[in-house]
């Protein structure tokens, strides 16, 4: 975030929009999306240029969004760069929105993730090039299951293999567990290989928003 003076808060977005949700537990849930610019992580499969956006203030921000739909997902890039984050979550509940927080993981700051309605940490495998994440993201979803879910895109055995590593280190009784098969790589995934590899209380979800060709 940069700031134009003391008192004009502003934060860089790349865009704002509307559709469903295509990926883990709120799958098919129609909510507005705030998509922040910058991101601290280069994935090698990421298909989006993060490095630039538009300064835009909360109030700006609030007039673009369909307050029809009650949720409203935080995405990036990565939104926990943006400072006066919490606020931006303040207004949003002042507008009687829901916040969806959509991070990598690589980033604790317990007070945005006390202030959302529903966390959803993407864990990065070995494939994205960047195995990174806060320990303490993943253990305050475990300990918040109603409210969160940890998810990580496959492409590979590899990844798999990185998977099971991290849900054997934690709570295996977490409920919230998704893999998400990479899109471009559906089709060289062994479905029955992953099935043979994991516990009843993992998910496996692809990207529904994709299969309807839709944002």
């Amino acid at each position: 975030m940069r700031t134009q003076s003391n008192t004009k808060i502003v934060f860089e977005v790349k865009e704002i929009f509307q559709s469903i949700q295509g990926e883990g537990l709120m799958l098919g849930v129609p909510m507005n999306f705030i998509r922040f610019a910058r991101c601290n992580l280069k994935c090698k499969w990421c298909d989006t240029d993060f490095s630039d956006g538009k300064l835009l203030t909360p109030n700006e921000i609030l007039s673009r969004l369909n307050k029809k739909l009650k949720w409203v997902s935080l995405t990036g890039g990565e939104p926990m760069l943006q400072e006066n984050l919490i606020y931006l979550i303040e207004k949003l509940h002042e507008e009687k929105f829901s916040v969806l927080l959509e991070t990598n993981g690589s980033i604790f700051n317990k007070k945005i993730l006390d202030d959302s309605d529903f966390i959803s940490a993407d864990i990065k495998p070995p494939s994205s090039g960047n195995p990174v994440f806060d320990d303490r993201v993943v253990r305050y979803c475990i300990k918040n299951p109603e409210r969160s879910q940890l998810k990580m895109v496959i492409k590979d055995g590899n990844d798999l293999k990185f998977f099971k590593q991290i849900y054997n280190k934690y709570d295996g009784n977490y409920e919230n567990w998704i893999l998400q098969p990479e899109w471009n790589s559906i089709s060289k995934l062994c479905g029955e290989g992953i099935l043979m590899e994991i516990d009843e209380n993992v998910r496996i979800i692809p990207q529904i928003h994709k299969i309807l060709n839709l944002r």
